[in-house]
């Protein structure tokens, strides 16, 4: 069975609805909440509360839809988008548990868009910052814990015994005194006029039956079957498609010809689209148009003058992020002193599903299918090009193929919009991969300079930091007097030094920058990092003895270091290669320790074997979804630090597929990733993003004591 807030004259997949079978397994969701169990949890002032799909009021917030169905099935709707991470498989799995329901019985649906299915720690239906078990998992706990209340109250007067003998387990409601059992779904339909509990009892953690334990993925089998619906898998009846020649940065269209037939030309916000029956028609008429821009502020600009302006910016005066003691005074007293300055690149997001949008705008509805991180700026773009309600705005969210950040953006449904209400049928807009690398929103290049002392005891006396970096929240919409990401792991660094400096030089370019996985993280902890280490080396001192004694102040960020040096065997000689590397960076509210065994031979490096610990709070909910995400997010952190960069010619990119922009290849990749869990009584922590930061300062750092090689500049293998 399939849910969606779909219009009421859907034809199915006809209209491009990404169900099988021509939508013959759709129901609306008026049907939706007749018969068995529907509930919605909504956050007030008072904390959580449940109610009965009848009772929500305009007022109220219902943060997620579940129901039971008479045939004992659960759908859980997920308000946050699939993307490879697993949410389609950690979120329902919380509820589960508290519900003790069978797992093989759980399905899943996208939530609509919309201000019922807003994260309630965000107020904005979004997936990122590594949030998606963190925010919602006491939230589910709730849900799952009323609805078995619910349903033991039904089955007590439906049977005519006492709810003290009965028990709920594994979708099952057993009568203690005869052994008899039921299924939940015989009671749905009654349960659903019980009282909803107003403090459910939750499981205590030996309770638990899925927290804490790998379960199936639910989004495999229809990935490996070929069932999966992405983005750019939908089709509607009467659709055209469109590719669209943007702008140089910077630049505006100012004028076009060259008559093609087959195709329609529609100027937009971000170019010229090219509309056609076919991709084919739109890609060949593309070659034949020419465009004419405005001249773009960066045009002529390569990567020595990037180079050269970033490094200019960080002679100006920035604004203060941090001021702990008199790090200047101390730096110039200071007779064991260095200085370094770091010039990172632009990065492209390098999702495998390129950004692509099916929409269709009518005068009296739109409707959207997207591979979308961000529901709520869908939505809010949405009312704003076609002028219609929210209501009338329907937004389907498919699987996305990779999104890192990138879909968060929403420009790519801008466009289609635009063109949709141009040429009043429905749009496919494709971006091909160069598109999409020369589209921009990439991770912003920064230029640091770090300096840094010891006093005579080999103690680490100051530390100085100002990176001069564009503001990716100003890019994404939000004005800000100091920009988070640029100075985010070191504003907030557990390092314990008596004298610190943190600034931040504001970077104005016309090449759009976002949130790129791990954020400012990404470059932050690459530069203190490897500093830290170098500081080390000027004291004589091994890296991770004085990272604990930076740390002596924060137990659990210790711990993580000592784990990870006890498990990677740090101190003896190297299983692999010839070198080890280690570096620890706390983000998204966990912290991360890698050691990296690294050798460098005939100017090429291999990464042998990686251990990583990342201690995320209290509880595990799933720790192969952890595993997996501290595996890619560690290939994908190493691929930046060898191969990543995007490259400028004449103001523009020159490197825009994977031939001229590699990414890391399976023989590149370790031979080796070790991943340990630690929980501790902290808050709880992320996943996606925290494996990333701390991989490239291991590898730098083990080139640094093994081979006596400095890495100030990424890529390490620079492409032309």
């Amino acid at each position: 069975m399939q849910v969606r807030d779909l219009p009421e004259d859907c034809k199915g997949c006809s209209e491009g609805c990404p169900d099988d079978e021509g939508g013959k397994s759709m129901i609306s969701r008026r049907d939706f909440i007749k018969g068995g169990l529907a509930l919605a949890v909504v956050l007030t002032s008072d904390g959580y509360r449940l109610l009965k799909a009848d009772e929500v009021l305009p007022n109220y917030a219902p943060e997620l839809w579940i129901k039971l169905s008479e045939d004992n099935y659960l759908t859980v709707l997920v308000n946050k988008s699939e993307m490879g991470q697993g949410v389609y498989t950690g979120l329902p799995q919380i509820l589960a548990d508290e519900l003790d329901f069978p797992w093989e019985r759980v399905k899943v649906e996208p939530a609509p868009a919309g201000k019922k299915y807003v994260d309630p720690k965000w107020g904005v239906q979004l997936t990122g910052g590594s949030t998606s078990v963190r925010h919602m998992y006491d939230f589910l706990r709730f849900v799952g814990a009323s609805m078995k209340e619910m349903l033991l109250s039904a089955a007590s007067k439906e049977l005519g015994v006492e709810k003290k003998y009965l028990r709920a387990k594994q979708g099952f409601i057993e009568n203690l005194k005869t052994g008899e059992k039921y299924p939940y779904g015989a009671f749905a339909e009654k349960a659903f006029r019980e009282r909803i509990p107003t403090n459910p009892r939750l499981k205590t953690k030996e309770e638990f039956i899925y927290i804490g334990k790998s379960v199936p993925r639910i989004d495999v089998p229809e990935k490996v079957n070929g069932r999966a619906k992405f983005g750019i898998d939908t089709f509607m009846e009467g659709m055209v498609y469109a590719v669209v020649e943007r702008a140089p940065f910077g630049a505006k269209l100012k004028g076009y010809k060259g008559e093609v037939n087959n195709v329609k030309l529609v100027p937009i916000s971000t170019g010229l689209a090219i509309c056609g029956e076919s991709l084919e028609d739109c890609l060949e008429a593309r070659e034949k148009i020419q465009v004419e821009w405005e001249e773009s502020p960066i045009d002529g600009w390569d990567d020595e003058k990037f180079k050269e302006y970033y490094l200019k910016k960080l002679q100006e005066k920035g604004i203060v992020a941090r001021k702990d003691g008199k790090p200047e005074e101390v730096l110039k007293n200071s007779k064991k002193k260095i200085e370094e300055t770091y010039v990172l690149p632009y990065l492209y997001h390098a999702t495998m599903e390129p950004m692509n949008c099916t929409v269709h705008v009518k005068e009296d509805e739109c409707l959207i299918f997207a591979p979308t991180q961000a529901q709520t700026a869908t939505l809010n773009v949405a009312k704003e090009i076609t002028g219609l309600p929210e209501e009338k705005i329907k937004v389907i969210t498919t699987y996305l193929g990779g999104g890192f950040g990138r879909k968060a953006n929403v420009e790519f449904i801008r466009e289609a919009l635009e063109v949709s209400k141009a040429i009043k049928r429905p749009v496919k807009l494709i971006y091909t991969r160069e598109d999409d690398v020369k589209s921009g929103w990439y991770r912003p290049m920064n230029a640091t300079k770090m300096a840094g002392s010891v006093d005579e005891n080999g103690k680490v006396n100051a530390l100085f930091f100002k990176i001069a970096v564009p503001s990716v929240f100003e890019w994404a919409g939000r004005k800000v007097i100091i920009d988070p990401a640029a100075v985010e792991g070191v504003h907030n660094m557990f390092y314990e030094i008596p004298n610190v400096h943190v600034e931040w030089v504001k970077v104005d370019l016309p090449v759009p920058v976002f949130f790129w996985r791990s954020v400012g993280s990404t470059h932050n902890a690459f530069t203190l990092e490897t500093f830290i280490d170098r500081l080390a080396k000027l004291a004589n001192r091994d890296p991770v003895e004085m990272r604990l004694e930076l740390l002596e102040t924060n137990p659990r960020a210790q711990r993580v270091v000592e784990y990870t040096a006890e498990k990677a065997g740090w101190g003896k000689e190297p299983k692999y290669g010839k070198a080890m590397g280690f570096a620890y960076h706390y983000s998204f509210g966990s912290h991360v320790a890698q050691v990296a065994e690294v050798s460098y031979e005939e100017d090429k490096i291999k990464v042998h074997k990686v251990v990583c610990t990342i201690d995320i709070g209290p509880v595990t909910v799933n720790p192969e979804l952890i595993r997996a995400q501290m595996e890619s997010a560690i290939i994908m952190g190493l691929s930046a630090f060898l191969k990543e960069g995007v490259r400028f010619r004449d103001g523009k990119p020159v490197n825009d597929n994977f031939d001229t922009y590699p990414i890391l290849r399976m023989d590149e990749a370790p031979e080796e990733i070790e991943v340990h869990i630690l929980n501790s009584d902290a808050h709880m922590g992320g996943v996606g993003e925290p494996g990333l930061p701390p991989i490239a300062p291991a590898v730098a750092n083990a080139l640094f004591w093994g081979y006596g090689i400095k890495v100030n500049e990424l890529p390490f293998y620079k492409t032309t």
